[in-house]
Formats: structure tokens, C-alpha cells, sequence
């Protein structure tokens, strides 16, 4: 069950939801722990990001 939450987690950061709303709907009371546990940057998002830079 906790890879399921996991990737739903995952999957959210990746659309960009608020990490305050993933917080909530996790039932997380700090955000950290939400941050920390669940919240991972891969390499694609970095060349993405990086990107958005570049442009500005």
C-alpha cells in the first residue's frame, strides 16, 4: 500500500500540484515530512526547470 501512495504522491509533484494541497490530502501535519518523503526531483525536471531559466 505505501508504494501506491508513493507513486500517487509522485505522480502529483510531477503535475505540479501545491505541495500544501498534496500536504492536506496526505494527512501530513508538517510539510516537511510531505517534502521530504515524497517530493524527488529527477533529472528531467532539473533540464526542465533550468530551462525556464534560460528563457527569462
Amino acid at each position: 500500500m505505501h508504494s501506491l501512495r508513493h507513486s500517487f504522491a509522485a505522480r502529483c509533484v510531477e503535475a505540479e500540484m501545491n505541495p500544501k494541497t498534496l500536504q492536506i490530502i496526505l494527512g501530513h501535519s508538517d510539510i516537511m515530512l510531505t517534502m521530504n518523503l515524497y517530493v524527488h526531483t529527477t533529472e528531467e525536471q532539473i533540464i526542465s526547470e533550468m530551462k525556464k531559466m534560460a528563457m527569462n
